[in-house]
């Protein structure tokens, strides 16, 4: 009973530094986290126990089983070690996302680890991390300090007496009863997971009662998406179809540069928010192209937002595409599909390459070039973290595209606007302290030099420049963005060289629309397959999906989706119910069904 005891007595220890880590994580969160209950918190200890009964199934096997050698001083090291050893890093992971919640708004999952073992950027952003959210180190630290506290292990021996042996088996029936029930989470038909966040209280701040390592546990072995039969075949493909058939006959082969901005969210952009700008340069330009002044990023990661761009698909799951168990299925992009007829095709970021698996998508997509910090080949402007500083690397950019052969097609991803948000020591700032905006001023200089370089250029008039962001930036300083819908609010800037496209749009758009937009501008011939639809094709949604939750969002209110539980609303905040059902209802179905099925089936090419 001592070593149970023993073994109990950790387990409490643990749920304390958790739930010290849980009222850290909503204090810095509270902007976007508003707890409804405090029974979230106690909520929280039922995912907690369950993730540290799976970690610390080793502790349990080394105190629980009946046998003397645990009363030997080498037997309580090991013990002690291995302890120590299957904890801290699931400790230290936890911690993480008192910060990275920010910029994901949901708790990290395995993907984490496939991110961070897809280049070397761990071995910068780590130390970075520490150093730049110090609070949160130091936290870590004291967290540490009395966890290496704990070490006391029984020195009982037990009798091998007929009482004795029965007495240690009654105990380790006992035991083995307290475990299943904590890993299970309770006495319920069926383990917990994930999606049973929020049940217990109600309350819709999920993130917030779920911890990381149960989060990572229950996402190892990836579960298949789940399969909808709303509808039959030919009633599916006439509410929805992903397939695009074009009416063109000849290509128009005018170039395509995109340029993906780091962390570019809407309420930094000047022309949507009354003048107030970070970005005085990209507010000029959209004097002179078409603006979409109801865009939104299909997701909240650098990594969705590449394969949403380019090819068309969102991440309607809760891995991002690149790394989820689809990310092998055979697909097409703008890449693949222009290099058919005839452009060169290019992809461009700072950063080291294997950053983000952008390196690797490319490579699937068709990209025929990759630029990146290898490419660039100086060092003396690497940022220390993530790659080359903007400014100069869009000059290297534009050197590039005017050495090209027309047409090409090529696409740019900023670096500069994301934490640790570091600018050269010779830019020349007003700024007391760098971040986020002051980022976001660095880029648009770049921007803006980059044009400067390219404008007089004899390929700049036949070029059609796409302008958006990846995902929005972590941070919200605009109360009229601090929601679910707000986080999703991203510019988007149509501009071709010679001017002659001008104008506003309402449509509710998205990132999967860039890719049927500009295969319809440049009058692609050939049917291909897109989620998303033209910018110009006057439907109007948005869709996204966050923590088994899809939000649809279209111009009859806003959808939230989770199971079967459609619910209407009239606002960002999620306050406002709608009487009336959403007609979009049927569409959102229709999406659904279509996406799983064909992830699952790796139809995400047009086949004849």
């Amino acid at each position: 009973m001592k070593f149970l005891i023993t073994y109990c007595k950790r387990i409490l220890i643990l749920l304390a530094l958790y739930s010290s880590s849980r009222i850290y994580f909503y204090l810095n969160n509270n902007d976007t986290i508003n707890p409804y209950y405090f029974l979230e918190f106690i909520a929280g200890l039922r995912f907690d126990i369950s993730a540290l009964a799976y970690i610390n199934i080793p502790l349990f096997i080394l105190l629980i089983l009946p046998h003397n050698l645990r009363s030997r001083k080498n037997y309580h090291k090991l013990t002690n070690y291995l302890f120590y050893i299957v904890n801290i890093p699931f400790l230290l992971v936890n911690n993480i996302d008192i910060e990275y919640f920010k910029f994901t708004q949901k708790r990290s999952t395995a993907d984490l680890f496939q991110l961070m073992s897809l280049g070397n950027d761990a071995k910068y952003i780590i130390p970075q991390f520490a150093k730049d959210y110090w609070p949160i180190t130091l936290f870590s630290i004291i967290q540490l300090y009395l966890l290496f506290k704990v070490k006391e292990i029984p020195k009982h021996k037990f009798s091998l007496s007929l009482k004795g042996i029965s007495k240690q088996l009654l105990i380790l029936v006992l035991s083995s009863g307290l475990f299943i029930i904590s890993a299970r989470g309770g006495l319920q038909l069926k383990p917990i997971n994930t999606i049973n966040a929020g049940e217990l209280c109600g309350s819709q701040n999920t993130s917030l009662i779920l911890n990381t390592p149960f989060c990572i546990l229950h996402s190892l072995n990836e579960k298949a998406l789940q399969t909808y039969n709303y509808f039959k075949k030919q009633e599916l493909e006439n509410i929805y179809s992903p397939v695009h058939t074009p009416y063109s006959k000849v290509i128009n082969k005018k170039n395509i540069v995109i340029l993906i901005m780091e962390s570019y969210s809407k309420e930094f952009v000047g022309h949507h928010n009354d003048g107030k700008s970070y970005t005085p340069f990209l507010d000029s330009l959209m004097e002179y192209g078409i603006v979409f002044n109801n865009a939104y990023a299909n997701g909240l990661k650098s990594i969705e937002a590449l394969p949403a761009i380019t090819a068309s698909i969102p991440t309607l799951m809760d891995n991002p595409f690149i790394t989820s168990n689809y990310g092998q299925n055979q697909f097409e992009s703008l890449a693949s599909l222009l290099n058919k007829e005839g452009y060169n095709t290019s992809f461009f970021h700072g950063g080291q390459r294997g950053t983000m698996g952008f390196y690797s998508f490319t490579r699937k997509a068709g990209f025929q070039e990759y630029h990146g910090l290898e490419e660039y080949n100086n060092t003396i402007d690497f940022d220390g973290s993530w790659g080359v500083y903007d400014i100069p690397f869009m000059q290297y950019f534009a050197s590039e595209l005017n050495k090209k052969k027309e047409p090409f097609f090529t696409t740019f991803f900023s670096l500069s606007s994301h934490p640790p948000y570091v600018l050269p020591k010779n830019y020349n700032h007003q700024f007391k302290e760098i971040g986020i905006r002051e980022s976001i001023k660095y880029t648009d200089d770049a921007m803006q030099q980059f044009f400067e370089k390219i404008k007089d250029e004899d390929w700049f008039r036949n070029t059609l420049f796409v302008i958006t962001a990846d995902h929005t930036s972590g941070k919200n300083y605009n109360k009229n963005y601090k929601n679910r819908i707000g986080r999703y609010a991203i510019p988007l800037l149509l501009f071709k060289g010679d001017s002659s496209m001008v104008g506003e749009n309402n449509s509710i758009v998205q990132q999967i629309d860039i890719m049927p937009t500009i295969l319809e501008e440049v009058s692609y011939t050939k049917p291909y397959l897109a989620f998303g639809k033209s910018l110009f094709s006057g439907e109007s949604w948005a869709i996204s999906k966050l923590h088994s939750n899809y939000h649809f969002i279209t111009d009859k209110g806003i959808i939230r989706n989770k199971l079967e539980d459609y619910q209407n609303f009239n606002d960002w905040d999620f306050k406002e119910n709608s009487t009336k059902e959403n007609p979009n209802t049927k569409l959102l179905k229709a999406i659904k069904q279509d996406y799983n099925y064909r992830m699952k089936n790796n139809k995400l090419k047009h086949e004849n």
